[in-house]
């Protein structure tokens, strides 16, 4: 089959205009369980702290279609700490460190320290030996 020039160009509209049948954009993605805990973690951790003990999160979870066990979500949010302490100690170093020296490069023309002494004028020199040895023949 001979496909034509304007064929080719309508298919190739169409193809371009289509869109997959299960197609999920970034806020539909699927989270997995670590990542939803993860993403939960302060919201869990203020539960703990207003008395909810880990089984009652975790069967609030479960209501929620969340399955989790218990030792799985000590851990999971044991690791969410963790990992909020290590960015908290990463910014309080990163902001309590000097700034970086200033390395730009010298420039050409000779410094105080770079340049030599003056040397001796050796024409001065020379004329007092020379007047030295003239009186002495005198």
């Amino acid at each position: 089959m001979a496909i034509t020039q304007d064929q080719l160009k309508a298919i190739r509209q169409e193809l371009k205009n289509l869109k997959p049948e299960s197609a999920t954009s970034p806020g539909n993605a699927e989270l997995t369980v670590k990542q939803t805990i993860m993403a939960l973690a302060p919201t869990l951790e203020r539960m703990k702290k207003r008395g909810f003990d880990t089984p009652e999160i975790v069967a609030r979870l479960h209501d929620r279609g969340i399955e989790v066990k218990p030792q799985t979500l000590t851990k999971y949010l044991a690791e969410a700490r963790r990992l909020k302490g290590a960015r908290k100690t990463k910014r309080q170093t990163t902001a309590s460190q000097p700034p970086a020296p200033n390395t730009a490069c010298r420039s050409a023309e000779p410094q105080a320290a770079d340049t030599p002494p003056p040397a001796p004028h050796l024409h001065a020199t020379a004329t007092v030996i020379d007047n030295a040895f003239t009186q002495q023949e005198i």
